[in-house]
Parts: structure tokens; sequence; C-alpha cells
């Protein structure tokens, strides 16, 4: 598969579940694995965008939807049968119709998806594409065919494969077409110290899908640890693996140690909060070289997090969450700009393989 020719992906906002990947990347490893659905194009509104990830063991368990409930049946269904047989299904989940929403399922979000439903059996390879995916911050460019030619890439590693399909599920009007998308990085944050919001902060951001690296040394908060991707002795020299940095050991003399560290990244990360107030930003500075502040001063948020209202641990909380939130909407709207961003997903109309 040459990478100059792969199709020119759309950009699927937003990365993929984080606790779906994982989901799949360890189920590829047991001897009966399940089915991994994949959301290829949206028409109109529906609860799951292009490049939702959900997947079904053979055990039965979930992780991820497509929907609120009303048509995870229909998938569930594919994903059984996907297993029983090692066949692929498209899937035309349409329920646009105004009638839908007073009968049926009753569903109200008056739109379409297309989601291919593929055997996990069916794709050796698939591992080392997903791992590589996960933890080196390069995008996953994917393009499926009717035909059942799935290719994937990210960074050097290529795969491709050419699937039986159950021609029943594949709709007369999707023959011929591609699909072809662009998978954001999953995030990632460096989280400086911890406190009492912390609790509620680092599980939140595990849903969230960010990979959270954390610096506590302090045995009064050795239970974070367990919570976060990584544990770091000391502050990294270099960062540009991060998206965001949140600065909160609530000790000054911790929180100095990290500004000064920070000031000398070759290239800053989009976002870099401070918890406290201002003046606490103010105080570390002034103790802090000019250079120092020279890099920072128009760089760093403090106080850190969206004003949201509330106050204690669980506030704080839900404001850092939804700050770095925000950071995840600037990095879809850089990586849509590269990558010839559209509103939706579409497939792309043609009677020719995908070129991988």
């Amino acid at each position: 598969m040459n990478p100059e020719s792969v199709l020119p992906a759309r950009h699927a906002p937003g990365a993929p579940s984080k606790a779906a990947l994982d989901a799949c990347l360890e189920d590829i490893g047991q001897p009966q694995p399940g089915a991994l659905a994949l959301v290829l194009e949206v028409a109109g509104h529906a609860y799951a965008k292009a490049g939702t990830l959900v997947h079904f063991s053979a055990a039965g368990r979930r992780c991820g939807w497509v929907s609120p409930g009303c048509l995870e049946g229909d998938v569930l269904a594919a994903a059984d049968a996907a297993q029983a047989d090692g066949r692929v299904r498209l899937l035309d989940l349409d329920n646009r119709d105004l009638s839908d929403v007073f009968s049926g399922s009753g569903a109200g979000c008056r739109g379409r998806q297309r989601v291919v439903v593929l055997p996990l059996a069916a794709l050796p390879g698939l591992h080392p594409i997903l791992a590589s995916y996960r933890e080196h911050g390069k995008a996953l460019r994917l393009s499926y065919a009717t035909q059942g030619r799935l290719c994937m890439q990210t960074g050097a590693l290529q795969a491709e494969w050419s699937l039986p399909v159950d021609v029943g599920t594949a709709a007369a009007e999707t023959d011929g077409a591609i699909w072809a998308l662009q998978l954001a990085p999953l995030p990632r944050v460096l989280i400086c110290g911890a406190g009492p919001e912390s609790e509620i902060l680092l599980p939140l951001l595990d849903e969230l899908g960010w990979r959270v690296d954390l610096i506590e040394p302090r045995s009064d908060w050795a239970a974070c640890r367990a919570q976060v991707e990584r544990l770091l002795p000391v502050t990294p020299t270099e960062g540009g693996r991060y998206d965001a940095v949140l600065v909160m050991a609530h000790h000054f003399g911790h929180d100095r140690e990290v500004l000064a560290t920070l000031a000398g990244w070759p290239q800053l990360p989009g976002y870099i909060g401070l918890i406290g107030p201002e003046s606490r930003r103010d105080d570390l500075f002034a103790t802090l070289p000019g250079s120092v502040r020279e890099r920072l001063g128009g760089w760093l948020e403090s106080p850190a997090g969206l004003p949201l209202g509330g106050r204690g641990a669980a506030a704080i909380a839900l404001s850092l969450a939804a700050r770095l939130q925000t950071q995840v909407q600037r990095l879809d709207a850089e990586q849509g700009q590269r990558c010839g961003r559209v509103p939706e997903s579409c497939a792309i109309r043609t009677h020719e393989a995908p070129p991988c």
C-alpha cells in the first residue's frame, strides 16, 4: 500500500472512544475475538458522529454507542452475525422520516448513519496498527469500500484486507462506494500535582478520552496514581507530545519549578493552566527569571478552567475538564483545516477499488 496514494481522508471530528479502542486491543488476542463497529457516514443529526467506534466482545460485552439505545439492537444483531460467519455487515440506520418520531423506536434525531461491522477474527495485523495509533499520537487514516476492502494507515504502519461481505446488508445505492476517514489522535495532558479535585477530575478525563500523565510524588495523593496512564518522577524537559498542561500541585515551590521547566520547552502545548487566582500567578512570576515570564506570560491561564460557578473540589474538577474539552475543539479545527474537513462524512462515489 503506497502512502502517497491513499484517498484524501475526511476529518472525523474528535478522537474515537479510548475505552472502545482499548477494549478492541485487548479482545484481538482472545481465542474468539468479537466485532468492531465503525460509523462511516452521517446525514442529518445523529447521536454518534463519523469515526465513532463501538466494540462487541464474543461474551456479549459492549463498549460504546451509536445511539441513545434506539438503534443498538440492529448493531448488536449485526455484530453477532459477523462474529458467527466472519462476514462484514454494512448497516443503513435511517430515521429521518418524521413518522419515526411517533412510532417504532420513537427516535427523534432525524438522521442517517452508515455503519460497518467488522469481525475482528478476519483482521490479522490490526493490533499493531491500532496500538501504534493509540500510543504515538499520529492520526489514523482508513478507507472502506462496499466490496469489502479495508485499508488503514498510521505513521509508517499500514495494512489492507479484502473481507467477505454479507451482500444482504449492503444497500444497492452504496454499491461501489468508498468511505475515507481520518481519526484524530487521542488528546494527551500532563498534570503537575494533585489535590482534592483530582479524585473527580482524573476519572472524568479518562472517560472523556484523555491520556493522562501525572507528576505527584507526595504520599498524601498516592491514590491518584492508579487513575492515570503514566506516573512521571519529574517534569519532562521537552513537551512536544502534550496537548495541554495543568499546573495544580497547590504548592508554591512545586509549581514554581514546573513553570521554570515548561518555559524551557522548545514547543509549548496549546494550553497551560495554573490553579489559583491571578495574584498567585503574579507571585510565582515575581520569583522567576524574566525569561520565564516572557515565555509564559501570554500563554499561562490563571485561574485555570471555565467560570461555570459553584464551589469546592467537584466544581473545580468540572471547570478544568470543560476547559480541556475546549482544547479538543481547537485541535479539531486544526485537524480539519489540514484534512479538508466537511460538516459530516460522506461516501466517495466511484466504481474503482480504493487505492491503498
